[in-house]
């Protein structure tokens, strides 16, 4: 077992590194109060859209459906996210929109992270699931669930925003 984790985890590319790193330090900033910037909100969930778009395009054999199925569940995904972020507290300093830190960002991120890599690492291994249409559905239902968790707190933001304008 030991070594099939250490395979797995020397068989990892660089770049999924990378994206842990700036996962983790995205996701410690957001436990303190700080600046809105809904460009950096952006970036974690245009990673994860693209990385799991990317693979139901290019790699599974039931992509229509996959994609399909993976949109549905990241609107599910979003509309639960921002059932957990009705309590996200904003205030205005010095003309700025700031949001109170807070640890769901870095437990959402983590989590996509971790499916992710789970589900990444299930295919590497058993790369017949990609023709296996019942794993298609169940791949779009987890990705695109936990993708749209990345939502609710840019949603929330975005109407916060709004109302200080106006």
């Amino acid at each position: 077992m030991t070594e099939l984790f250490m395979q797995i985890i020397a068989y990892t590319p660089l770049w999924v590194w990378v994206v842990l790193i700036i996962l983790i330090k995205r996701g410690v900033a957001l436990m303190r109060d700080n600046k809105v910037s809904l460009g950096r909100s952006l970036i974690m969930p245009a990673i994860f859209i693209i990385w799991g778009l990317d693979k139901i395009a290019t790699k599974f054999n039931f992509p229509i459906q996959l994609a399909v199925v993976y949109i549905i569940f990241m609107m599910l995904g979003a509309i639960v996210s921002l059932f957990m972020y009705r309590h996200k507290i904003y205030y205005t300093e010095n003309g700025s929109l700031i949001q109170g830190g807070s640890v769901f960002p870095i437990t959402i991120m983590l989590t996509n992270f971790i499916v992710k890599y789970c589900l990444n690492v299930l295919l590497a291994t058993q790369p017949m699931l990609y023709g296996n249409f019942i794993f298609n559905l169940i791949y779009g239902i987890i990705s695109g669930f936990t993708v749209g968790l990345l939502f609710g707190g840019i949603i929330k933001t975005i109407k916060q925003k709004y109302q200080i304008r106006f």
